[in-house]
């Protein structure tokens, strides 16, 4: 069997037809947290997969909720696997939340080589879990319950399952109405080691869809079918869906007598639930060998498909990504291709990617140099490029990111997760504590610009601290932007809801009367109440009545 490196959704746009390598001065990315396990263990691999997201299911905001998987890890059986789940507090740091482990889980089924999150659900695949046959594959939905914790609500398996399918090896989720609900109701599963048919390894991907009460059930397998269909293609390898498109890589796939040359393809699904086959995407410069669609990532109407081993010029295995735009309804057309603008031999650029809107960011987990602050060169210590986009056809690289920590075999970059101007970059091969523990592994998140939601040129502190906007629920975002992405206004006032109730005007009439005096004597004494708390302090008392009686009439 091929022993399978976990792909990942994390990708880059552009624009352009060319290969990009400008680079532009800009603030360089800020490192806000480091990430690793309180119960690490050497050989873990801690970041060997990262996924974020924003708790509501708000696609413009920051993400609040992050995960990262552990493939590796003994909890307690050897290899069983596991996944860490960080949630960011109200003072922007990233804080242990859970750890998910399979309820059935047992040795050597590698639980969290693949990882992927949509608001309060996450999908974590087990590509070597023997169910009845040996490495036929998983995967675990887990839903975030309102105190913190977490549930595993279901398992997934193929009903056609057959030995070293490898089911779990990818995984994505997505909400097929996208701005209509804020849960993850869509969620793929790659198995690139099935055989389709007569053919070995032919790959193909389960499609499982989530009612709206909440039970996850078979919608189809996806598969490449008719002449186009081969052995060894590895369909599967790597998957990313949005709304109601997938796509997905064959990076084995066999162009025109090139072997490996590699592809992916666009599905689209219909309202009924049936899937079809919108698109095959090639690179416009392909070549044997360069296992196109190794990773892959879709966000709107653009996706990016890595080449890992891509050969620039004369330069073996330096590794690049493309960029695809879609034009009309069903056409993709590639627009650029990325490379960094220090890639060397043997770099894999494009192993790893991530986009959201005008950021992206290329993992080359194998690049060989220097850290932040160090001129010490490593062989592999990897990094990640941070590449923006400016009008409407020009990409930069704005930074090249590798951290602080300089070790030989780190490997950073080897898995990578862009939400929001937000980037969580994996560093699996990196050894932690004194005395080491080799490949404990670590994920560090930094923040790539000063976020901007309301797009006035003008950060978003900045904004706050200056009076130019408000944030009554102290979250770090003007008010404008939280009440345009629909955040709780019921009484379409133009103001939050909650920051309306922290003030005392529970009933939303604005003004504080007597149906909020009531309020506050029903609930007296009472803990954590819902509303009532003015003060904050936990319990409804004498303080919050005069801070009421004192803000008697019209809310300002």
């Amino acid at each position: 069997m091929r022993t399978m490196p976990h792909p990942r959704c994390l990708i880059v746009s552009l624009l352009g037809l060319s290969v990009t390598v400008s680079t532009a001065n800009a603030i360089p990315p800020v490192l806000a947290n480091k990430l690793v396990a309180t119960d690490g263990a050497a050989g873990d691999q801690f970041g060997n997969a990262v996924a974020m997201s924003n708790l509501a299911g708000i696609t413009g905001a920051e993400p609040d909720i992050a995960v990262v998987g552990l493939r590796y890890d003994d909890s307690p059986q050897a290899d069983r696997g596991s996944a860490n789940v960080y949630r960011k507090n109200a003072q922007g740091q990233w804080t242990f939340e859970a750890k998910l482990v399979a309820s059935d889980g047992v040795t050597s089924d590698a639980f969290g080589y693949a990882v992927a999150i949509y608001a309060d659900t996450i999908v974590v695949g087990a590509p070597f879990d023997d169910i009845s046959l040996v490495d036929q594959g998983s995967a675990y939905i887990f839903k975030r319950n309102t105190n913190g914790t977490w549930s595993q609500i279901t398992k997934l398996v193929a009903t056609d399952a057959a030995a070293n399918d490898s089911l779990g090896a990818s995984v994505s989720i997505t909400n097929t109405a996208l701005g209509g609900s804020s849960f993850g109701d869509l969620a793929l599963v790659g198995s690139p080691l099935n055989d389709v048919g007569s053919l070995q390894d032919q790959g193909s991907v389960y499609v499982f869809k989530r009612n709206t009460s909440g039970t996850w059930a078979s919608e189809g397998q996806l598969a490449v079918t008719g002449t186009d269909a081969g052995a060894l293609e590895n369909f599967g390898w790597s998957v990313s869906a949005y709304g109601d498109r997938a796509l997905i890589g064959a990076p084995f796939d066999t162009i025109a007598g090139a072997q490996y040359r590699g592809s992916s393809y666009m599905w689209r699904r219909g309202t009924t639930g049936v899937w079809t086959q919108e698109a095959k995407l090639v690179a416009n410069d392909g070549v044997a060998s360069d296992y196109f669609g190794y990773a892959v990532c879709l966000y709107g109407n653009q996706c990016l498909v890595g080449a890992p081993t891509d050969d620039i010029g004369s330069v073996i295995d330096r590794g690049s990504a493309y960029v695809f735009q879609l034009s009309g309804t069903s056409s993709w057309l590639q627009e650029a291709k990325l490379v960094a603008s220090d890639g060397a031999a043997g770099d894999n650029f494009g192993t790893f990617l991530a986009i959201q809107g005008d950021i992206a960011v290329c993992g080359a987990p194998n690049d060989d140099g220097t850290v932040d602050g160090s001129p010490t060169s490593y062989a592999d210590v990897g990094s990640a490029y941070f590449f923006s986009q400016s009008g409407t056809a020009t990409w930069a690289q704005q930074a090249r990111i590798a951290g602080a920590d300089g070790q030989t075999g780190r490997v950073f970059g080897n898995a990578v997760a862009v939400f929001g101007t937000t980037a969580l970059i994996g560093a699996n091969g990196e050894d932690i504590g004194s005395p080491l523990r080799e490949n404990q592994g670590s994920a560090s998140v930094f923040n790539l610009l000063p976020p901007d939601c309301n797009g006035n040129g003008v950060p978003d502190d900045e904004d706050i601290a200056s009076g130019i906007s408000t944030d009554c629920n102290e979250n770090g975002r003007p008010d404008s932007c939280d009440l345009a992405d629909g955040i709780g206004d019921s009484d379409s006032d133009g103001k939050l809801d909650a920051c309306e109730i922290a003030y005392g005007d529970f009933d939303l009439n604005g003004a504080i009367g007597g149906t909020d005096l009531s309020l506050i004597l029903s609930a007296w004494g009472a803990t954590n109440p819902p509303a009532g708390d003015i003060d904050g302090d936990g319990t409804v008392g004498g303080t919050d009545l005069t801070i009421l009686l004192g803000r008697w009439g019209p809310v300002p």
